[in-house]
């Protein structure tokens, strides 16, 4: 008896993608480690950084709205955020009328590193994904088909 159904390990789409992402972040900790953020608190003050830049309504970010945005469990963002406040990098101000919700902004430092950060991890990520080449566009359509299909249902 096999205790997989695969012959192969290679032949497992969640085992290579376990490995491309291990990659993947191994690199990304690297590039970061100047900057000495986790990837986590990289990922979430960089969306909090970016909502932001988008408000147009000017209501301004919730915690909830950068989790829901980077696909980060709440509690685990709560965590997050608050080891970015107590580095001074974002602050958290009550909502003026959800009372249970606070708004989250990037102070100047954390803006500044956030900017920082994502320039390196673009770069970083550019490098490693140069091997898709021509293939880019694809790998990015069925990346984003996927993501579709599994939060829509």
């Amino acid at each position: 008896m096999n205790s997989s159904r695969y012959k192969n390990a290679q032949e497992s789409p969640g085992y290579l993608l376990w490995q491309v992402t291990a990659m993947w972040q191994k690199e990304v900790r690297r590039v970061l480690e100047p900057l000495e953020l986790t990837q986590p608190q990289f990922v979430l003050l960089h969306a909090c950084l970016w909502l932001n830049e988008r408000d147009e309504e000017g209501k301004g970010v919730t915690q909830v709205q950068i989790a829901q945005f980077a696909k980060v469990d709440v509690n685990v963002t709560s965590q997050v955020l608050r080891a970015l406040e107590k580095r001074g990098l974002i602050t958290r101000a009550r909502h003026q009328t959800d009372t249970r919700a606070n708004i989250i902004t990037t102070t100047e430092e954390g803006t500044r590193l956030a900017i920082e950060g994502i320039h390196l991890v673009e770069e970083s990520d550019k490098a490693f994904f140069e091997t898709l080449d021509d293939r880019k566009e694809e790998y990015m359509q069925i990346m984003q088909e996927f993501l579709r299909q599994k939060t829509e249902g």
